[in-house]
């Protein structure tokens, strides 16, 4: 490698988008290795996201107004009267357009979050905090959110969710 080790992501994700629900799942499963289905809210949380990136693409690039392709991925008939019109953003479709964009992000960092603790093998963790917390905080600090108004709980919490989550799953109790 001939870049400095911080511009790796940037690297791998040169040539990948996050526009469509196709292009989340699959960047999941090329970069995190996940295999099998995914989760029903993390694959309505793409569609969802994907309808945002449709209309961004028609205010950005379009000149505001619909696309024949656009309408088509959100529905031609319902959309069919606002093809070729300038789109309306109202301050409360901007807010549900950001929440929805928000929700996308942290919905995905949860389920990778799990995904990747998952896969360590039960014999590492103890189930106690003291024991545990050098090997929990490198993945808690990767996927802890700390900057926005709905921050991670506290490590410890988090941790506790987890162990109880890990347990009762090796117990054959569905949560």
């Amino acid at each position: 490698m001939h870049l400095d080790k911080a511009m790796m992501p940037e690297a791998l994700l040169e040539r990948v988008t996050f526009v469509s629900e196709k292009s989340l799942i699959d960047a999941i499963r090329e970069f995190a290795g996940v295999r099998g289905s995914l989760p029903p809210e993390l694959l309505t949380t793409f569609k969802d996201y994907a309808a945002v990136c449709q209309l961004r693409h028609c205010a950005v690039h379009r000149f505001g107004k619909l696309g024949v392709k656009n309408a088509i991925f959100l529905g031609l008939r319902q959309h069919k009267p606002s093809l070729e019109k300038p789109l309306l953003l109202t301050y409360p479709a901007l807010q549900s357009a950001i929440a929805i964009a928000t929700g996308a992000v942290k919905t995905t960092n949860n389920f990778l979050f799990n995904e990747v603790l998952s896969r360590l093998p039960a014999a590492t963790w103890t189930n106690k905090w003291g024991s545990d917390k050098a090997k929990f905080m490198p993945y808690y600090a990767l996927f802890a959110d700390t900057v926005s108004s709905t921050r991670a709980l506290p490590p410890r919490d988090v941790y506790t969710a987890f162990q109880t989550q890990r347990t009762k799953f090796a117990a054959g109790v569905p949560f």
